[in-house]
């Protein structure tokens, strides 16, 4: 188990170094709410696609959108348990979407599943936005340091929302780090290893950044990395917040309130 060590801000108790990553070759970043946040979520675009399906079908005894829901969520609980092996997530996505269809004696074809899968995932990305300062930042960081992505969503979606925000040309296909299966996601240490593997680096000299506590900073601390973690505060004051120090185990965590304060952290 984890706990703060010691605590030091900028501005108020002085970090030990001016520019606290100086020396760091590489950022890791999540991409759900770090880089884009979320508009609407899994479910309601699911269940949202689901009515668009059902609204161009005259029969009236198809399932509504929750009882589909609930039979999807089942199988998707089920199989993650079991830690069924899939060469992607979407494809456990669209089996679990076929063993619903089938439970509820809905007829289907692959070609069903897999468009109304992409439906859901489009309207997700379509529902999502950008922090502000989100491109100044990656671009100021681009020179100094090579970008990647270490996540948890699927490679369809991490690639679609890149090239909707334009975020793709600071991060190559290559540097692109997704789990293949449930069991590789974070906090697993699969992801950063091979991130750090692929880009021929030691942990100390990369730094992963993302919003989840669990998944982006236990999972990078575990894995050898220092990590800062976005903790977005919705009070007004929170413009005015400093950039805080702590030590997870033997590793450096910095806490910032907005994206562009990683500016603060690098020469």
């Amino acid at each position: 188990r984890f706990a703060f060590a010691s605590r030091q801000e900028t501005g108020g108790m002085k970090v030990t170094e001016d520019k606290p990553l100086s020396g760091k070759q590489a950022v890791f970043f999540d991409v759900n709410q770090t880089l884009v946040v979320r508009g609407l979520s899994f479910e309601a675009s699911f269940r949202e696609v689901w009515s668009r399906y059902t609204a161009r079908w005259s029969t009236d005894d198809t399932p509504d959108a929750g009882q589909l829901w609930q039979a999807y969520i089942g199988k998707w609980h089920h199989r993650k348990k079991a830690r069924a092996t899939f060469k992607q997530l979407d494809e456990l996505q669209q089996q679990c979407l076929r063993e619903a269809f089938e439970e509820q004696q809905i007829p289907f074809s692959s070609a069903m599943t897999r468009d109304f899968m992409k439906e859901v995932l489009q309207l997700q990305v379509s529902a999502k936005t950008m922090p502000p300062h989100t491109l100044e930042t990656l671009a100021a960081l681009a020179p100094r340091c090579k970008l990647a992505i270490i996540s948890n969503s699927p490679r369809a979606e991490v690639m679609l929302l890149l090239q909707r925000f334009g975020l793709h040309p600071f991060f190559p296909q290559e540097r692109i780090y997704t789990a293949l299966k449930p069991a590789d996601k974070k906090p697993a240490p699969l992801l950063f290893k091979t991130a750090l593997q692929a880009l021929q680096l030691p942990p100390r000299h990369a730094v992963m950044v993302g919003n989840s506590w669990k998944h982006d900073v236990c999972g990078a601390v575990k894995a050898g990395l220092d990590a800062v973690w976005l903790h977005e505060d919705r009070d007004s004051a929170a413009e005015g917040k400093k950039i805080s120090q702590h030590r997870l185990g033997k590793r450096k965590v910095y806490l910032i309130r907005r994206l562009d304060q990683m500016l603060d952290l690098f020469p």
